[in-house]
């Protein structure tokens, strides 16, 4: 039997199974074109937050050592908890292969070429020199190529230091890792590639490829929680909530959090009577510690209030709304009369744990210890910031408070913290509290998801990044920023140099449109076309296909986009005037702030004006306002 068949008939998830099988065929297909054993090369995996991607990369494994492949690593964050668990996900998964710890040095020592090996190791300079001298002195595999996949590849791969013309210590033994092989095939695996779409092309950790593995049925991801018109499960809250905890030692707890845990109280009731005994419920309010201990302990009291309350009126009044609430989404949900009898059980019984779960909070997450915090088991209120985020899996999520906010919001981080994405919820019972303002930057998180997703998935090779100008793609200090390009919105932007000896050409293309208005409405594929044929000798001066890349990436993440063609002949306009643009034009131009905006110029070229004696054409172009488009330059 082959590893990948044997693999893929232990999921019990049908389609999980064939997402699996597409997957390793398609990266297998994109490895037979891009690496031949002799020289490194990186790849991209993108899947959504919570899609499986541990499961893909199993899949890809067992793939690979079908067709040869005997060395693997498996890298994780440095996080033990993080670590332990994957190794055991693999060991149990892939009986067929030898799958090694941190801590088998001596074991792999031992080891033949009889079975595929997967090392499983934390992103730790020391862990990862330790092996990298292991690799080196072994004979046995030596002339083998490596496969390596770094779970979270953008998060503490990437060079931090690239601006220092230094490189960070990670990043360092992982180079020196790759090195250990007369060639390594890399996977740089994550549910966030903006800082590594945007590695200058002259970096290593710039793909030469990438593959986008679709989530398997059942899988809950943006497009259903970030909506606009907004998601049926959204819950508004005050902006004010969280200044107004902690703004007062003996606050009461404010509306947006009561309805929260009332809401969490009855779909635990309803898991209860139908036999199940566990679910999740996460409150991610800062990344500050004294918060996360702050909520627990307006949490621990409100629950006792409400154990003491049972027989009030405000009790009943506030849990039959919110039973109302979940049952207009579900409508077959238990009767009002069996969810407060229930929820009272609940109360009275103390089933409902509220867990502070950062750097210092004394929760044992050590898999082997049997008083492990286990979140597949119990009701859970789970209170935390960054430990919320990367690595972390909620089993049976159903509800979401969330209120931390940024001045200037990093994307990858924020979208991490999406861990209501996934499997196993039930949909018509899942709720998301949150301010308006926090949901509305989460959809635009969705938006600019899908555009990157979108344009991996047709396999475009120089992706598109684009956020509010607001919003940044990811952190500077991993991106070459003498690489880097960002084209704002509402800026105009032309060529010093341009490319002379297209007037026929767009005048044909002119010629064939209705240009009666001014401006004038177009195509987005007239546009692309005119862009075709007008920029500049200089691609750092003006790249037009930068701009056309620009143009179908907006398509995706605005299909209502308007294009505007203004468009003056007859222009005895000297070289190197500069924009161009006339005052009335720019005032034109201005009037259409949502839309895309291309001012042609057609000037008659004359010599002593500088040109070649031929009449050109000179684009000027406008994005949006309020955008910005990232990429890494294509030029060196």
């Amino acid at each position: 039997m082959s590893y990948l068949k044997s693999y893929v008939d232990s999921l019990d998830n049908c389609g999980l199974q064939q997402s699996v099988l597409a997957t390793s065929n398609a990266v297998y297909n994109n490895v037979q074109k891009h690496f031949d054993c002799r020289v490194s090369t990186t790849g991209l995996l993108l899947g959504n937050v919570q899609s499986g991607k541990t499961g893909q990369m199993l899949g890809i494994m067992s793939k690979l050592a079908d067709e040869g492949y005997l060395l693997f690593i498996l890298l994780t964050t440095d996080n033990v908890d993080l670590q332990r668990q994957t190794y055991n996900r693999v060991l149990n998964s892939l009986p067929m292969f030898n799958v090694l710890n941190e801590q088998d040095e001596e074991k792999f020592r031992t080891l033949t070429h009889s079975q595929p090996i997967v090392l499983v190791l934390k992103k730790n300079t020391s862990i990862l020199k330790k092996w990298r001298d292991l690799l080196v002195a072994s004979n046995t595999f030596k002339g083998l190529p490596l496969v390596i996949f770094d779970d979270e590849g953008d998060a503490a791969s990437l060079n931090t230091l690239v601006n220092r013309k230094r490189t960070s210590p990670i990043n360092k033994r992982l180079t020196e890792i790759k090195e250990t092989a007369t060639a390594s095939l890399y996977f740089e695996v994550t549910a966030t590639p903006q800082a590594i779409i945007l590695q200058s092309v002259i970096s290593d950790w710039k793909p030469a490829f990438t593959n986008y593995f679709k989530p398997g049925t059942g899988y809950l991801g943006g497009n259903f929680f970030y909506s606009d018109p907004r998601s049926f499960c959204v819950r508004y809250t005050q902006e004010d909530e969280l200044s107004d905890i902690m703004s007062e030692d003996d606050i009461p707890c404010p509306k947006g959090l009561e309805n929260s845990i009332y809401t969490f109280l009855v779909i635990c009731a309803h898991k209860k009577l139908n036999g199940e005994h566990n679910c999740n419920f996460m409150i991610h309010p800062s990344s500050r510690i004294n918060v996360h201990q702050r909520f627990k302990d307006i949490i621990d009291a409100h629950l006792n209030l409400l154990q003491r309350s049972t027989d009030d009126s405000g009790f009943d009044e506030t849990l039959k709304l919110m039973w109302a609430d979940l049952q207009r989404t579900k409508p077959d949900l238990e009767p009002y009369d069996d969810i407060k009898e229930t929820v009272i059980q609940i109360l009275n019984n103390e089933e409902l744990m509220v867990i502070p779960l950062n750097s210092k909070s004394f929760v044992c997450r050590d898999s082997s210890d049997p008083n492990a915090l286990d979140l597949s088991k119990g009701f859970n209120i789970v209170v935390g910031g960054n430990t919320l985020g990367r690595g972390i899996t909620f089993p049976h999520l159903q509800v979401v408070y969330y209120c931390r906010s940024s001045k200037k919001p990093q994307a990858d981080t924020f979208w991490q913290h999406s861990r209501i994405f996934g499997y196993d919820r039930e949909a018509d019972l899942v709720r998301i509290y949150i301010p308006e303002s926090l949901y509305k930057l989460f959809t635009e998180l969705n938006k600019a998801n899908e555009i990157i997703v979108k344009q991996i998935d047709a396999g475009i090779d120089t992706c598109q990044v684009i956020y509010p100008n607001n919003i940044r793609p990811t952190r500077k200090n991993v991106l070459d920023l003498n690489y880097l390009n960002i084209l704002i919105g509402g800026v105009n932007y032309f060529p010093n140099n341009p490319i002379q000896d297209n007037a026929k050409i767009i005048d044909d293309i002119l010629y064939l449109n209705d240009l009666s208005d001014d401006p004038a409405r177009i195509t987005k594929d007239t546009l692309i076309e005119i862009l075709q044929h007008c920029g500049s000798l200089d691609k750092e001066d003006f790249d037009n296909t930068r701009f056309i890349a620009n143009i179908k990436a907006l398509g995706v993440k605005r299909p209502t986009t308007k294009y505007k063609l203004i468009v003056r002949r007859d222009r005895n306009i000297s070289r190197g005037t500069g924009t161009l643009l006339s005052p009335n034009d720019r005032l034109l131009g201005d009037k259409h702030p949502h839309d895309v905006v291309l001012t042609l110029y057609r000037v008659n070229g004359a010599v002593d004006k500088g040109w070649n004696g031929q009449p050109l054409w000179i684009p000027n172009i406008k994005f949006p306002e309020g955008l910005c488009f990232y990429d890494s330059a294509t030029f060196i």
